[in-house]
């Protein structure tokens, strides 16, 4: 009798679960789109934003905008679970608790965040052993990226804009990248996100190699301000790895090592 009643149980607790209802998602985050690809999770993810282009075949879902706009009647027709959005945004998509859609803004300072976001979004999605791999995956890369440097410590600045000067701080993952492929990020002990500094500042740092963004468009006023440095200027394809923490994070761990 007893065999037979826990039989009963475990029968029932498996069809509950089998009609469990699935967590359904918007996203307005490039990052978090891309996780959800990589967790084979895409087919609860209704809608995408304007930035979100990889995998490629992320191009075919439904835009919503992006995390300045999104499109609220689109958003209370598709009614998801839950809005995917960058810490950033979370005043702007705080808002659509009202119509019954939790905002889910994930932060991500440095590369131990990004594990917790995979694994965040793999519990969400009911594909915890899937993320738990992603993640053992991830961490073995970045140990192999970080021994393709053969001549490490090398001062690295950052550059992300000119008009104003902008670069990383210490609160940014980049910075994070930068020191885990075994260089320096000269702005490291700045103790925020994406400060703006001076020239005079950037200067006296003597940065080895200057990485300037791809959206960044000063490479021969860079090369007059720095002589004594090599510049480096990102692809398209490059930039848009190394700003978005999500699963290639290891290919940004892997473009400084090889700097």
């Amino acid at each position: 009798m007893y065999k037979f009643l826990i039989s009963i149980i475990c029968t029932l607790l498996f069809v509950c679960s089998a009609f469990a209802k699935e967590n359904t998602f918007v996203s307005v985050s490039p990052s978090l789109t891309e996780v959800m690809y990589a967790l084979g999770a895409q087919d609860l993810l209704k809608a995408v934003s304007t930035q979100c282009s990889f995998p490629e075949e992320v191009k075919k879902k439904p835009v919503i905008g992006d995390y300045f706009y999104i499109n609220g009647e689109m958003l209370l027709d598709i009614k998801p679970d839950y809005i995917l959005a960058p810490d950033s945004a979370e005043f702007m998509v705080n808002k659509y608790r009202h119509f019954g859609v939790k905002p889910l803004c994930l932060k991500y300072p440095d590369i131990e965040a990004v594990y917790n976001n995979i694994m965040t979004l793999g519990k969400l999605t009911n594909k915890e052993a899937k993320a738990q791999e992603l993640v053992r995956d991830i961490k073995n890369k970045i140990k192999e990226a970080r021994s393709l440097n053969k001549n490490p410590n090398k001062k690295i600045l950052y550059v992300i804009s000119m008009q104003p000067f902008m670069t990383i701080g210490g609160k940014s993952f980049i910075s994070d990248i930068i020191e885990k492929s075994g260089n320096h990020s000269v702005t490291k002990e700045i103790d925020t996100f994406y400060p703006a500094i001076s020239l005079e500042y950037a200067i006296n740092q003597k940065p080895d190699i200057i990485v300037l963004d791809y959206y960044c468009f000063s490479e021969g006023e860079i090369e007059k301000l720095f002589p004594n440095s090599q510049i480096i200027t990102m692809t398209k394809d490059e930039s848009d790895i190394i700003d978005r923490p999500a699963t290639r994070i290891y290919q940004s761990v892997e473009f400084f090592a090889k700097l």
